[in-house]
């Protein structure tokens, strides 16, 4: 398997070539699975600065198909006719590819005439800009795509996942969108379990990040800047009426940011009519969706963060409210607006209405304070670290099928000598043997054995069936550890033979462990016995826990003696 990150986002693009993207993300990850042979998976990340894929193929690029590891990510120069930018990011793996690229198939149709799987991260690259390209009617050559493969898209999930990539660094949403893009790719259908794996592992490395560092902190977010950015044209926020025009998630955090501040008088808005259960869950007041018109005209500041792709707030409606305002107020206190959605919530045209003053994320972005840098590199150590130890993670993982298959050849050996030990009904026993006495008189208790003293009979259990005695679980036990160590003993005769005898010790510990295998080494630690098979066995004989038939007295307590004839547990 081989795991793509892609990204077009406020590093290497325009704020509103990130919203006209961002616009058309609703369905992505499902049209992807289905256009892109050999995706397994997709989720798609979209927030208010950036929409990122995350992408689960089963070929990697160049000669890593197939492999988790950190292959060189970026895209192949000279497949998208831009060339490569670098993003400063320090090496020359992380490159954004801007240009035109050849025509992806248009259809599932067409497609199954191609290779079933897309050869690598540029194929995958190629097809992703040319759907994004239809769905946004943008022109290929205006996107950018940074793109990382393998251990450098771990990387770079992980540390978008911190908040280390987002406009504002150490931002706390972020966390809680990759959450819920995670659950939005499972709704659709569209998740892989290598996917979940990674995702989880990032929002992991995100909680270890807020906890070790103080790069999380508190007012880092897009709402946090911005309303202490529109704050210092207001007054206090104590004395503001304030209108949130949004419900969601974002919403929420905003209105934490609100009343830190101080901001007491805030209303509620949705054309939704989801306004009234928000206000309740928040402790505010909810807004008639017929009165939007008439609260524009008293309060102070207008928050949005809908982000549906069509404006809350017309030019027509703000115009109107402007004159509302010069009439009662003599004009002296301007129309503050907010816009914290990436695909804008106020109609374009507004900010140049007088009597507002307008804020979006343009203006935020360039108000956005610096990461402490001790701060940031011990972030970036962290998910380094996390890198690493994920990649060994998936190292580990793919000795699954081998692990899966020994499992199963020694199971498949403990079931045949199982089957070996099913006894036969002890009628037939009794008959076979010529009658067997009794040690426990008419009634049959005690165990009983053969006349002669011969080999001693089995006690029926309450089902009917003779149960198993100490000595034939240690034939069985003796017989199915002969099996297992037939090869390891032809293999360690052999390697004596070819003067391997180190080589063999270390593989030895290897499979093993010190432990055992320094006991191996050391030799027998007490005398041999002969086994069933007529093959020497040495060292302690290791049971199961037996119970003697007669082991409970009257109280129903465990007896200690272990008579000749026991019932295996």
């Amino acid at each position: 398997m081989a795991i793509y990150f892609i990204s077009a986002d406020h590093r290497f693009l325009d704020l509103e070539t990130v919203s006209r993207l961002g616009a058309v993300a609703p369905g992505l990850g499902k049209e992807l699975v289905d256009l892109l042979p050999g995706l397994r998976g997709a989720m798609v990340l979209a927030t208010c600065n950036r929409l990122s894929l995350l992408l689960d193929s089963r070929s990697g690029s160049r000669a890593d198909f197939g492999s988790s590891s950190s292959a060189p990510c970026g895209v192949v120069p000279g497949v998208y006719g831009g060339g490569t930018v670098d993003d400063g990011g320090g090496d020359d793996s992380d490159k954004v590819a801007g240009g035109a690229a050849p025509e992806a198939p248009g259809s599932r149709g067409e497609e199954q005439d191609s290779p079933p799987v897309p050869d690598g991260l540029a194929a995958t690259l190629s097809r992703v800009s040319a759907l994004m390209a239809r769905r946004s009617g943008l022109e290929r050559d205006d996107l950018a795509w940074a793109s990382w493969e393998g251990a450098q898209a771990y990387r770079e999930l992980f540390a978008t996942a911190s908040g280390l990539e987002s406009m504002v660094v150490g931002e706390r949403q972020i966390a809680g969108q990759v959450r819920r893009a995670l659950g939005e790719a499972e709704r659709e259908g569209t998740l892989s379990p290598d996917l979940v794996r990674v995702v989880e592992h990032a929002l992991v490395v995100s909680r270890r990040v807020a906890a070790e560092t103080s790069v999380v902190g508190r007012g880092r977010s897009l709402a946090a800047v911005g309303v202490d950015l529109v704050a210092q044209e207001l007054p206090p926020l104590s004395r503001c009426r304030v209108l949130l025009a949004g419900t969601g998630s974002y919403a929420g955090a905003t209105v934490s940011v609100l009343r830190e501040r101080g901001a007491a008088d805030v209303t509620v808005y949705s054309a939704s009519h989801r306004a009234q259960s928000f206000a309740q869950g928040h402790g505010l007041r909810a807004l008639d969706p017929d009165g939007l018109q008439a609260a524009l005209a008293t309060v102070d500041l207008v928050i949005t963060c809908r982000g549906r792709g069509a404006p809350v707030l017309t030019r027509d409606q703000v115009a109107r409210a402007t004159a509302q305002r010069l009439r009662k107020e003599g004009g002296n206190r301007p129309l503050t607006l907010l816009d914290l959605s990436l695909v804008r919530d106020v109609e374009r045209g507004v900010e140049e209405l007088p009597g507002v003053v307008y804020t979006g994320l343009e203006r935020i972005q360039s108000a956005v304070p610096e990461a402490g840098t001790e701060d940031l590199a011990a972030a970036r150590a962290i998910v380094a670290q996390e890198t690493e130890a994920f990649e060994r993670f998936l190292r580990g993982r793919r000795m699954d099928g081998l692990i899966t298959g020994l499992r199963s050849q020694v199971n498949d050996m403990v079931a045949q000598e199982a089957a070996r030990l099913r006894p036969v009904p002890a009628a037939g026993r009794r008959s076979a043997a010529g009658g067997t006495g009794s040690r426990g008189g008419a009634g049959g208790e005690g165990v009983g054995m053969a006349d002669g003293g011969a080999e001693p009979s089995r006690r029926d259990d309450e089902d009917g069936e003779a149960l198993v005695t100490v000595a034939e679980a240690q034939q069985a036990l003796r017989r199915l550890a002969a099996r297992l160590l037939h090869h390891p003993t032809v293999a360690a005769r052999r390697a004596g033979q070819d003067g391997r005898e180190e080589d063999f010790r270390v593989a030895l510990e290897t499979v093993l462990g010190p432990e055992v295998a320094g006991g191996v080494a050391a030799g027998p630690r007490r005398s041999r016995s002969r086994g069933d098979s007529g093959s020497e066995v040495s060292g302690p004989v290791c049971l199961p826990r037996v119970v003697s038939l007669d082991a409970a007295d009257s109280d129903g307590r465990e007896s200690t003696a272990t008579p000749p004839s026991a019932r295996v547990q």
